[in-house]
């Protein structure tokens, strides 16, 4: 299972206006680390994925579309509208 990053960014801009310490403590995790997920290659594990889940249990968010599953194509980049970080 790995994280959609592209949808991720555009929740967080949609909740937060892509404000990266809003966004962390909404979903309990650390800043660095959730703009390190968001922002290199690198790949949210299974405690942070279990925060994403959390919080969209919470939000009443449907966590499938922010999750795609191995042999699945990751998505196609989308413009995010992000003009901060």
């Amino acid at each position: 299972m790995y994280l959609n990053k592209q949808r991720m960014k555009q929740l967080m801009n949609k909740k937060t206006g892509g404000n990266y310490n809003q966004f962390s403590r909404m979903l309990n995790v650390d800043t660095g680390q959730l703009h390190r997920i968001l922002n290199s290659n690198s790949n949210a594990g299974p405690k942070f994925l279990s925060k994403v889940a959390a919080y969209c249990f919470f939000e009443n968010i449907d966590f499938n579309d922010y999750v795609f599953y191995e042999g699945q194509q990751p998505p196609k980049k989308i413009e995010t509208g992000l003009t901060h970080y």
